[in-house]
């Protein structure tokens, strides 16, 4: 690579640098591109604050200095103390050998034009603040390279046609690598789950791992798990990260924090209140509340473009962990009522969503007061279904989170619609562990608001039953049956509530469940018959009846053919198959099309052929919709019956299928199967 170039201003690469792979290369491939073309080269490095751009960016600065006659290099300040051009060109021209510096901005610029003409200059532009800088210090030469950075993600470096690197996060690895620099090696293998932890306290941000490496080696002699469980402890982990008294995490985002206008900071502050890191732009309209206005979008783009706020996709954003932490700190000065009511619209804003979208996915009724018909459909038509599912899985983790806050802030009433308006996602995409834990919630929730001064048996009534149904899912038969006696028990005193009747039908069907899982065919069947009598009930809701009678037929076809009730058991399974298309309630479509296909396939040789073909069919789908718990039984069903027929091969593979799953879904059928397995002689 050779040495300085004579005169070079560029400052020696970083003496604690850990190999960014990826990024090199991505430079390298661009600096190649560029030069191909026989243009020149501008190369805008940006990223967060403290994510290593300029060590980066002097990294490969260095070696490309060789190339070049003379390498300049100038900072241009951050926020109050940013250069203008004029000041930057005093720095540059001097460089450049010029003794005489011209007094006006004209002349100036012209003489930069003028002694960078013919030459190879390799100009490093430090923490610039706009795109016209650096359009201006433009060296005139095309053999010419220009390297920058900037801590903003400015439009204007496309508009002009530049070159941005995005500097990222550090992987794990490389994290990882720089808290352990100095360590022994072994003592590194050792520490590398705490050193894992510790990464990402600091966010896998280059400042504050460097940061914690200096404490690792001054003030903890080493000892990395003490010194997590020392930062795990602390209120922030941003004022934590200090060194000699001063705080240059929290600095870099001072800077940046006091360059927005006070709309824009305090929608900052606000930010601090979502309890995950991801979010759409929504939220912040909601946690703004009415004096957003219009206005919130371009409040978003404002710190996107200070770095503060990340945007990984169309309409979302990422705010970093230390932001995060640094923003909070912020927010301890705003009033407690101010953030109580902003975490109030956040709540209501989260549960609105729910319910837009809980209504494409389901027709059941609820009790929540915003199922009044206040809140429509979020989508409607084609792919409905598909595009209401991705909203909530993309905000699924945030969901868990924001029940939580709902209830820690005494929200009570809101925490349980909130379960309400889940229940079908997470029952539809066997999420039962977040079902059970969400419920909890709920429940806890709805118990307070039944000893309060109007006390309300609905809340209680569907938190009961949503953690019955999913007790039911994961296989603990008694915790579900408790909880469904609870529910038909509170049902049972809202005598004059059609809805509550149908929930207490709900719970006979669930109570069927439980009796098929367990083999009693017969209590099965006399429970369906229970809820089919409350369906003929006055006081139940009539246009909620065909699809309650329908939603019987689906469930109660295998329970019907268990004992022996054949031509019942496929009728009903054909009437349910009608009423649910692949559009309209997809997952119940393909539950329908499962059942019938397992009822007929106990019907005997008369249906051999429609039941292979409708049970293949349903494999099909419930692998597209992602109910494994239904492929394992479709599986298990499908394979038992080729078995019979002698068709071993076919019939042996989707038994194993049904054991893998059910393995994976710690399901207690997987035992039994893998001795049907033995017995035939595989694996």
């Amino acid at each position: 690579m050779g040495g300085l170039p004579a005169g070079s201003s560029l400052m020696p690469p970083p003496r604690m640098f850990v190999n960014r792979a990826l990024e090199r290369d991505a430079f390298d491939r661009e600096v190649a591109a560029v030069r191909a073309g026989g243009e020149q080269g501008v190369f805008v490095f940006t990223g967060l604050p403290g994510v290593g751009k300029t060590s980066l960016a002097l990294w490969c600065a260095g070696r490309l200095q060789a190339d070049f006659d003379l390498a300049l290099q100038v900072s241009m300040g951050a926020s109050s103390q940013v250069l203008s051009v004029e000041d930057a060109l005093t720095v540059l021209l001097p460089q450049l050998g010029v003794d005489s510096l011209p007094t006006t901005s004209e002349g100036m610029l012209a003489a930069y034009r003028a002694a960078t003409a013919g030459r190879r200059l390799l100009v490093f532009l430090d923490d610039v603040e706009t795109p016209a800088q650096v359009n201006n210090l433009l060296p005139a030469s095309v053999e010419s390279m220009v390297i920058a950075t900037s801590r903003r993600r400015a439009e204007g470096f496309e508009q002009y046609g530049f070159t941005t690197v995005p500097v990222d996060l550090f992987t794990m690895e490389s994290a990882k690598e720089l808290l352990a620099k100095g360590m022994e090696p072994a003592a590194a293998v050792g520490e590398a789950r705490s050193l894992e932890v510790l990464a990402e306290l600091c966010g896998r941000l280059p400042l504050a791992l460097r940061i914690a490496r200096a404490h690792l080696r001054t003030r903890h002699r080493g000892q990395v798990g003490l010194y997590v469980r020392q930062l795990q402890s602390v209120k922030s982990v941003v004022t934590a990260l200090d060194i000699d008294g001063e705080h240059p995490v929290a600095a870099i985002y001072e800077v940046s924090y006091r360059d927005l206008s006070e709309r824009e900071q305090r929608l900052y502050r606000l930010l601090s209140l979502h309890p995950g890191s991801r979010f759409s732009g929504w939220v912040a309209a909601a946690l703004l509340g009415p004096e957003g206005g219009h206005a919130v979008e371009n409040d978003v783009r404002s710190l996107v473009r200070a770095s503060l706020l990340t945007e990984i996709d169309i309409d979302r954003f990422e705010l970093h962990t230390l932001v995060h932490a640094h923003a909070g700190v912020l927010a301890e000065k705003d009033h407690p009522a101010d953030q109580r009511a902003a975490l109030d619209r956040l709540v209501r804003g989260y549960l609105e969503f729910a319910v837009a979208r809980e209504q494409v996915l389901s027709g059941r009724a609820r009790f929540g007061e915003l199922f009044d018909g206040r809140i429509s459909p979020a989508y409607e038509g084609a792919g409905a279904y598909d595009n209401a599912v991705g909203d909530l899985e993309r905000e699924r983790a945030n969901f868990r989170r924001v029940v939580q806050v709902a209830a820690d802030e005494g929200f009570d009433d809101l925490a349980w619609q909130l379960c309400e308006a889940l229940a079908t996602f997470l029952f539809q995409r066997e999420l039962f562990a977040d079902a059970i834990a969400v419920h909890s919630i709920g429940l806890a929730a709805a118990r307070r608001l039944s000893e309060s001064g109007v006390p309300d048996p609905r809340a209680l009534l569907r938190m009961h039953a949503e953690l019955g149904t999913a007790y039911f899912s994961v296989q603990n038969h008694e915790a579900a049956l408790d909880h469904f006696r609870r529910a038909a028990d509170l049902a049972g005193e809202l005598t004059n509530d059609g809805v509550a009747v149908m929930h207490l039908a709900k719970m006979f069907v669930w109570k069927a469940f439980v009796h098929q899982r367990r083999g009693e065919a017969r209590d099965a069947v006399d429970a369906l018959t229970r809820s089919r009598d409350l369906l003929a009930d006055p006081r139940f809701p009539a246009e909620r009846r065909q699809r309650e009678e329908v939603l019987l037929d689906m469930n109660g076809g295998p329970m019907l053919a268990a004992v022996g009730r054949h031509g019942e058991a496929i009728e009903a399974g054909r009437r349910a198959l009608a009423y649910f298309t692949e559009d309209k309630e997809r997952h119940n479509y393909v539950k329908s099309l499962a059942n019938l296909g397992e009822s007929l396939a106990a019907a005997g040789d008369a249906h051999y052929e429609e039941a292979v073909r409708v049970l293949h069919d349903a494999l099909e789908l419930e692998a597209e919709v992602s109910l494994d718990s239904w492929r394992a039984h479709s599986s298990h069903v499908l394979g038992g019956l080729l078995l019979r027929a002698g068709q071993g091969e076919e019939g042996e593979r989707l038994l194993r299928t049904a054991k893998e799953l059910f393995e994976r879904l710690d399901d207690r059928r997987a035992a039994a199967l893998r001795e049907q397995l033995d017995g035939l002689g595989h694996p």
